[in-house]
């Protein structure tokens, strides 16, 4: 994996993703991820940078995420986490769903969880394995304690029809005024990863939380310069965002 970071209309390889998100890992944060798919292995990719670097992580999601291995099926107690936490520094703390998902417990659990560790990265909404969203009117759910959110786009969109790539397409059909067989283009991720009908839905709800983008599955020299071609156009146009969305994590980069 290569994570990149734009900047000025220039690229630049980063060792880590904290870094390219420009996280201060010296403050207590609420992260929160959500848009399209890859929210999930862009969350723990940061969860074990930031555990490798002595902090208390905690993963979970305020909708539906899929279940790890490990993970602690929280029932209010918070003994257990405080126990884990005195021989690892990375757990996944959610409510056992059906199909093999955990569940958040809501604005009070995640205030309980907070106050348990250093990072609290949550999952704020779901895809179902597409690159490319636009949040429905109970999308995404995002703590008004948020200090970032991370709206992610895969860019293996590009060139695909809306009905077969993307997740609520009749959404992403209204926010481009397009047609379910339109082919989404460069323009349209920045745009959706712009709007805040987009990946920036409810961040002005937050008390003070940045925002920052990640474009994944950029895995070849060719998809790299179309992703150059969204962050410039997100740059010099400033769609309805302030400057630091020009800040883009790229995973998966070969």
């Amino acid at each position: 994996m290569k994570i990149f970071n734009y900047l000025n209309y220039e690229v630049e390889q980063k060792n880590f993703l904290y870094e390219a998100l420009e996280i201060n890992i010296e403050e207590k944060n609420i992260i929160s991820f959500v848009g399209g798919g890859g929210k999930t292995t862009s969350i723990y990719t940061l969860a074990k940078e930031l555990s490798k670097l002595g902090k208390k992580v905690v993963v979970t999601t305020t909708t539906h995420m899929h279940m790890p291995e490990d993970f602690i099926d929280f029932k209010g107690n918070v003994n257990e986490i405080i126990e884990r936490f005195k021989s690892e520094n990375l757990i996944t703390v959610g409510i056992k769903d059906r199909d093999g998902k955990i569940v958040g417990g809501g604005e009070k659990i995640a205030e309980k969880l907070i106050n348990l560790c250093d990072f609290l990265l949550i999952e704020a909404d779901g895809a179902r394995m597409h690159p490319l969203k636009v949040p429905a009117n109970y999308e995404p759910v995002i703590l008004k304690n948020t200090t970032m959110v991370v709206g992610v786009a895969g860019i293996d969109s590009l060139f695909k029809s809306i009905n077969k790539i993307c997740h609520r397409p009749e959404q992403v059909c209204k926010i481009l005024r397009k047609n379910y067989n339109y082919k989404i283009n460069t323009k349209d991720i920045a745009n959706i990863l712009g709007s805040e009908e987009g990946q920036r839905k409810n961040v002005k709800d937050c008390f003070n939380a940045k925002y920052r983008a990640i474009i994944n599955k950029v895995d070849n020299d060719e998809l790299l310069i179309y992703a150059k071609e969204i962050c410039k156009y997100l740059y010099e146009n400033n769609i309805n965002v302030p400057k630091d969305i020009s800040i883009i994590g790229f995973n998966d980069l070969i």
